[in-house]
């Protein structure tokens, strides 16, 4: 019986190819049990934590940001091309070069606004944990860049483009 299984997947989780997807499962677990201690503070000790709430929603930004890295990478994010596949090969080839410029665009101009919110929200703190703002602006630059660089290696309008792996989970 064949394995079915992409080059992709047989990278080990905790490498530098597939960090964008370990920092995205971090993210989820310390989601998960920052709200799982918040309910059991809750309702037994006389004192809930307050700081869960907060310190899940910061990681939930890391999760998303991240896991958006991911899908760059493995080309999982949605698209629907009817009306440009029915368009002439011109045509298509042109609008696939604004799609490819247009991106490269947006990603690099958050990674410059979520910097600059990063910089300039430095001496701004949170209210339970009493951390900088920068913690929840710094990695989402981060993951920005990451999101452009991975846009650069995957996306090339100058080649055909291959449909991707179907059986994928993702």
């Amino acid at each position: 019986m064949e394995s079915s299984r992409s080059p992709e997947e047989t990278i080990p989780l905790f490498s530098l190819r597939r960090a964008d997807e370990a920092i995205g499962v971090a993210a989820l677990l310390v989601i998960v049990f920052s709200i799982l201690w918040g309910v059991v503070s809750r309702y037994v000790f006389p004192q809930p934590a307050a700081w869960t709430y907060e310190l899940a929603m910061m990681v939930f930004a890391y999760l998303v940001f991240f896991g958006a890295v991911a899908g760059v990478r493995l080309g999982t994010h949605a698209a629907i091309d009817v009306l440009v596949a029915a368009l002439p090969d011109s045509w298509r080839k042109a609008v696939a070069w604004f799609n490819y410029l247009l991106l490269a665009l947006f990603f690099i101009v958050m990674t410059i606004l979520f910097t600059w919110q990063a910089w300039t929200s430095r001496n701004v703190h949170t209210i339970a944990l009493d951390l900088s703002r920068s913690l929840s602006y710094a990695p989402l630059a981060l993951a920005s860049a990451g999101m452009f660089v991975q846009h650069l290696i995957v996306e090339r309008p100058w080649v055909a483009r291959q449909h991707r792996n179907l059986e994928s989970l993702i």
